[in-house]
Order: C-alpha cells, then structure tokens, then sequence
C-alpha cells in the first residue's frame, strides 16, 4: 500500500507542476498610494480571476513612482505576471494583451482641470484650433501626452503626481483627467489642497483605454484571464462592478447633467484600427 501511494504521487506531480493555474497567485505591479486611482482596473482582475477555472489570488506589489513604462519593464524582467498600461503598440506587439477594455472607453474622455482664474479663458476654446494657444500638463510616460503633441497642442510634461502643483505654480494653464478620475478621493483631494476647479463645458475625447498585459510566453496566463473575464461578462458581474463604482458613477452623472458638453475629437496615432473600432463594445446594447 506504502509503495501504491508513493507511485501515485510520483505520477501526478508532472501533472502538477505543469498546471500551476488552477491555484496560483498573479502578482501586479502599481504605484503606492494609488489604491483609489485603479482600485476599478484591481477590482475587474480580481473579478476575472473568481471566475476562471481554479482558485486564484492576486497580489499587488507597491512601488514608489512606479511608471507604466517601468511595470512592463518588470513584467518583461519577470518580476511579476501581469502589469496594467494605457494601450499603446510596443505592449500590444511585445506582449500579450488581455483583450478587455478596463473602463469600456471612458480613460479617453479627459477633462480638463485649471485653476478659477482661467474659467473665463477657456469660455472662448470652441475649437482644436483655439485650444493650441493654451499649455496643458501631462505626464510623462502617458500615451495621453503623446496625443495631445500629435494634435499639435502645447504641452508641459512633468510626473503625473506632481500636475496639480505645477498648474498651481501656473507651470502651464490646464491639466486633464479622464472623466471617471475625477470622482476619486484622492483626486478630489488634490483638487482642494491645490484650490483647482475642474472646467465643466468641454471635453477632450479619443479612442483610448487601459488594458492587463502578460508576457508572450505566458500564453495560460493570458487565456485563463480572458476566460474570467468572458465569463464575467456573460454572467453580467463586470457590469454590475463597474456601475458601482464611484468614479464610473460620477462619469455617468457627469455626461447626463452637462449635455450640452462641447467635445473635442483628437486621433489617437498608437490606436489600431481593431482595437479602436471595439473600444466601446461592452457598452450595453453595443
């Protein structure tokens, strides 16, 4: 019996150790103190993760000033197993994308922050043209900065952290958030400390979300994800976790109390033709 036992365990461990999904722990790499800033992208993973096949967990692992460039730097190094960025090609073709639009397109629609004496100012912007003649803060790893130069429009780039007090400083005249952003606590508290009012009648818009990567020889990883996040879908979980979110119901709310919101189109130039088609599919009755 002693020898029947071990002999089962010697044939199954090759089985075990080449299925590590179905219990396994993903890490995920984000900047400390962002909890609120991507606790809607964490709480989707964690969503996807409860309903793949297996029991998973995820782990996140803080860093200071932890860029979006630098997590797909230590997902590529092997530091972690899924990393979160704003699209963009290099990720797209040197790592494998979870094919799910985190905020279903809303990461495109940007307001725009100033300080109370540039109200005025931006009342006359009824136009890409006249938006030229006014600086916007961006970060510095942001896809978002590299659409607002391809727009020709001035920019001002610094650490996304720091914005508020450079627009304070009157480093430049307006810095911009994605909509669903500025229903976070830790936006509206930087807001206040920094006395900045956000510009309630004009919106920036292009085709642009966040997405979780993996790398390309982590293909299970990837499909396990995608998996959860199908199923999630079908079963109507996604939906229900993004509309309670705080951010995405300040978003809502937003958009239907201003709907005389003028809305300026930008081209997104790292946007494939694919991925900027489907950007909004998830939306109901799309």
């Amino acid at each position: 019996m002693f020898s029947f036992r071990c002999l089962c365990g010697l044939a199954i461990l090759p089985f075990i150790l080449a299925t590590p999904l179905y219990a396994d722990t993903f890490k995920l790499p984000l900047p400390a103190g962002s909890e609120t800033t991507f606790a809607l992208q964490v709480d989707l993973l964690e969503l996807a993760l409860q309903y793949a096949p297996g029991d998973h967990r995820l782990e996140i692992i803080r860093a200071d000033r932890l860029s979006q460039k630098r997590g797909l730097a230590m997902l590529d190094e092997g530091q972690v197993d899924v990393a979160l960025a704003g699209y963009n090609r290099y990720a797209e073709r040197h790592l494998l994308q979870i094919d799910y639009p985190l905020t279903k397109g809303l990461q495109g629609y940007r307001l725009l922050i100033t300080r109370a004496d540039m109200v005025e100012e931006f009342d006359r912007v009824e136009s890409l043209e006249l938006l030229k003649d006014i600086c916007i803060g961006s970060g510095h790893s942001w896809v978002d900065t590299l659409i607002l130069k391809q727009a020709d429009l001035c920019v001002v780039e610094g650490p996304g952290p720091s914005l508020y007090g450079m627009l304070e400083m009157r480093r430049f005249d307006v810095m911009h958030l994605a909509i669903h952003e500025l229903g976070t606590e830790n936006v509206q508290r930087m807001l206040r400390q920094h006395n900045l009012v956000v510009y309630p009648k004009l919106l920036l818009r292009y085709p642009y979300d966040f997405y979780f990567y993996v790398r390309k020889d982590s293909k299970p990883v990837h499909d396990l994800i995608e998996q959860g996040f199908h199923a999630a879908t079908q079963d109507g979980a996604i939906d229900r976790s993004f509309q309670e979110h705080p951010g995405i119901g300040y978003a809502l709310r937003f958009l239907k109390e201003h709907p005389d919101l003028q809305i300026i189109d930008l081209d997104n130039p790292e946007m494939t033709d694919g991925n900027s088609a489907n950007i909004y599919r998830y939306w109901p009755g799309n």
